[in-house]
């Protein structure tokens, strides 16, 4: 309810009094009966001077409101009408690099100043997986479907992500109906996978094309649309406490209501010096005065920061050991819980941060009483990898965005960066925005050096902080990571576990997680000793510019669409006419047998060459050569530092020039050519058909990027596959004729299964 309906109340109220007090005073024939009720009747008329004052200001704020808004959407008009006539890196919505305040306070119609739109999602007609953003007002609209403007776009193979989010909103609503508390919402992923942009633009962006699509539910029907309410906690106040660090986030909180007009809520009395527990009171206050008849999403970003506090320091006392207030980061594990498993029915809570390690950390010892929270909410797991051709289409899609770019982007930049979207974009920015870096090479070396690898190592300090035996704990991320090693589940810690575990493949009763980059940062940030480096000026991250075209080359060279890449096939002529050796003495070359008997390639690999390629090897070089390339790219994909670097030694110098050349750079960028569209049963909707076989039968054909209008993806059709999930993440489900089936994929940890329905 509206602050302003609440005074209404009131005043209606207090007359009614009046009127009551009035006539017992009249009607009272004991002079001291009649005083008692005039001296009644005097302060309630008090009072409602008061309070109809309170109500003229109220409406004088809303006045002046109003004209805000005239004066937002004076400035809306005019930026879309300069939409179309400069090209900006602002296009680049795949994630935000500012963390989630860039989006604050955007709500269903919101016009606040600040951050995207309100949008939908509309489904491309020739990709399936790929989704624009939509704003939700016609002018916005119009202005986005303009030729020559490229659209921010979502991509969500299989339509995974899509359903997971809407299957949490088809619970949260249920339980809203049934008048209990929403399971939180928590977005996990590794660094830079997408996390903030889930959170901030696509979880708003689905919840907004369901309810525009008019839903599927009885209760869905009864409720006004939602608000969102963002806040980036990473601002707030570190060094004061638990109550200064909540202070910090009511006041958040109580802008981003104001920014959607929710007077009421907006003006919550904020302690100026309270205690960690009255500012818990003022933030239930908060969520109180949300209105009622919708949800509300809050939408926390940077999330673990509220364990992050710092103890107090002093010159006379210096800092020795761990920063922490140990004692308050174990009140506000209590707080934080209270807050996510106690809040009214109206408020969603989905949080997410930049390290999600620590936050699970933290989790996992959180005191389980009533429920646990390890254990109580929904989760949903970004991939730390994508497929070749999901990254393929995104790298049209931001190529699009980027054509009036000066300097354009570098066309190797595909393939040097990380194989993540959000990655990628995120290297897209800093290509336009710092203009530091000249090549590819350096854009993605200066990124590892100050942004990744100093995330990785933070937060892998602050989580082994709260392990035991720190050495021992990270040995086992590291033998995770190994594919010669492995770890066994019961030995994991939960922080990982949670993390990294649904990402992890079970073989042999072992974990195995295939995820080179993270493996690469890990051992540059740990010392001989087993310990992480004290200080990222020490770690020494491979900067040679041979070592990805070589590892991206072996990837080539055992791609299924080998025989398609004509180049290629070129280049490896050429190689094998440069060495001069016949099939048999390239075979019992020094550097082809140091790669063949490596450890990395004795799992499997060596069998498979000699099984199935020696002796093809034997009559044409060619053939050595792609396999020596293959065979190469898992030593340098795996090895240490060390191995990398002897690799690279023993690399002949004939075949060192082809690179030196830029023949090995141009070949592998020509490979990554026009991606395949994924249609898996158009015009029918998403899931109606196992999208296997047909995307197998498909041609490739030509795929353009985003220019215009496309047809609007229906998301409650995905509603009975959502229930058929057993957790965010754990399972993907297809519709058949007749029937629901479920694929258990078996990565799945036997720790994060839930029954269904929780």
């Amino acid at each position: 309810m509206e602050e302003k309906e609440k005074l209404e109340m009131i005043l209606r109220d207090l007359e009614a009094e009046i009127r009551v007090l009035s006539a017992k005073a009249e009607s009272a024939e004991d002079t001291a009966d009649k005083n008692f009720y005039r001296a009644l009747l005097l302060k309630k008329e008090d009072h409602l001077l008061k309070e109809k004052e309170l109500l003229v200001k109220e409406k004088e704020k809303e006045v002046l409101l109003l004209e805000k808004d005239k004066d937002l959407r004076r400035e809306k008009l005019m930026r879309l009408e300069m939409l179309g006539a400069r090209g900006s890196a602002a296009g680049l919505g795949v994630e935000s690099t500012t963390g989630s305040d860039s989006a604050a306070g955007l709500g269903v119609g919101s016009t606040a100043g600040a951050g995207p739109p309100a949008c939908k999602l509309r489904q491309d007609l020739q990709n399936q997986d790929l989704f624009f953003f939509e704003p939700m007002d016609a002018i916005g609209a119009a202005a986005v479907a303009s030729p020559g403007v490229a659209s921010r776009f979502f991509l969500d193979p299989m339509g995974r992500q899509t359903n997971e989010l809407k299957s949490w909103l088809d619970r949260a609503e249920k339980l809203y109906c049934e008048g209990k508390p929403i399971l939180p919402l928590f977005i996990n992923g590794l660094v830079k996978s997408g996390k903030s942009f889930i959170l901030n633009e696509v979880l708003p962006a689905v919840i907004n094309t369901y309810y525009c699509s008019g839903g599927s539910s009885q209760q869905h029907a009864s409720m006004a649309q939602p608000n969102f309410l963002r806040v980036n906690c990473l601002p707030c106040n570190h060094s004061s406490g638990n109550s200064g660090f909540l202070m910090d986030f009511l006041v958040k909180l109580t802008k981003s209501a104001a920014s959607q007009q929710l007077s009421a809520a907006a003006s919550t009395p904020i302690p100026s010096n309270g205690s960690a527990v009255t500012m818990l009171a003022a933030i239930q206050d908060f969520m109180e005065r949300l209105p009622r008849d919708r949800l509300n999403f809050l939408l926390i970003d940077e999330a673990q920061s509220f364990y992050l506090l710092e103890r107090p320091v002093s010159n006379d006392c210096p800092q020795d050991g761990s920063t922490l207030d140990r004692s308050a980061v174990r009140q506000m594990r209590v707080i934080l819980k209270e807050l996510l498993l106690d809040s009214p029915r109206w408020v969603a809570w989905a949080i997410t941060g930049s390290s999600m390690a620590t936050l699970w950390a933290n989790v996992a010892v959180t005191p389980p009483n009533g429920f646990a929270l390890i254990m109580h909410h929904r989760r949903l797991n970004l991939d730390p990898m994508v497929p070749e051709d999901v990254l393929e289409v995104a790298w049209e899609q931001l190529k699009a965005q980027a054509a009036t770019w000066d300097p354009a982007l570098p066309e190797d930049l595909i393939w040097e960066s990380p194989q993540q979207i959000a990655m990628l974009a995120y290297m897209c920015q800093e290509w336009i925005n710092s203009r530091t870096a000249s090549t590819a090479v350096e854009l993605v070396n200066q990124t590892m050096k100050q942004k990744l690898i100093p995330e990785v190592l933070a937060d892998l300090r602050m989580v082994l902080q709260e392990l035991d035996k720190h050495r021992a704990h990270l040995r086992l991320l590291l033998e995770l990571l190994d594919p010669l090693a492995g770890v066994e589940p019961a030995k994991l810690p939960q922080a990982f576990e949670m993390l990294l575990g649904s990402f992890a493949t079970e073989r042999g009763g072992r974990l195995y997680l295939d995820n080179p980059l993270l493996a690469q940062v890990l051992k540059v940030v740990t010392t001989e000793s087993g310990e992480l480096v004290d200080s990222i000026d020490t770690v020494q991250w491979s900067s040679s510019v041979m070592l990805r075209a070589l590892i991206v080359l072996g990837e080539r060279c055992k791609n299924p669409e080998f025989n398609s890449y004509k180049d290629l096939h070129s280049l490896l002529e050429d190689m094998a006419s440069a060495l001069a050796l016949t099939p048999d003495g390239l075979l019992k070359a020094d550097w082809f047998t140091h790669v063949l008997d490596h450890r990395y390639n004795s799992r499997g690999s060596k069998a498979n060459f000699e099984q199935n390629y020696r002796a093809q090897a034997q009559q044409d070089p060619k053939v050595g050569l792609r396999w020596f390339h293959a065979l190469l790219r898992n030593v340098l994909s795996h090895g240490s530092i060390v191995e990398q670097q002897k690799a690279l030694e023993f690399y002949p110098p004939k075949l060192a020039d082809f690179h030196s050349s830029g023949r090995i750079n141009n070949v592998v960028t020509k490979t990554y050519g026009t991606p395949m569209p994924k249609m898996y049963d158009s015009p029918m909707p998403r899931g109606s058909k196992a999208p296997g076989a047909l995307a197998a039968a498909t041609p490739r054909a030509q795929f353009q990027p985003h220019v215009g209008p496309v047809r609007t993806f229906s998301l409650y059709l995905g509603k009975r596959l959502g229930r058929a999930r057993w957790a965010l993440g754990a399972a993907a489900a297809t519709a058949a004729a007749a029937a629901v089936t479920l694929e258990l994929p078996t990565r799945l940890v036997q720790a994060q299964q839930q029954p269904p329905g929780v």
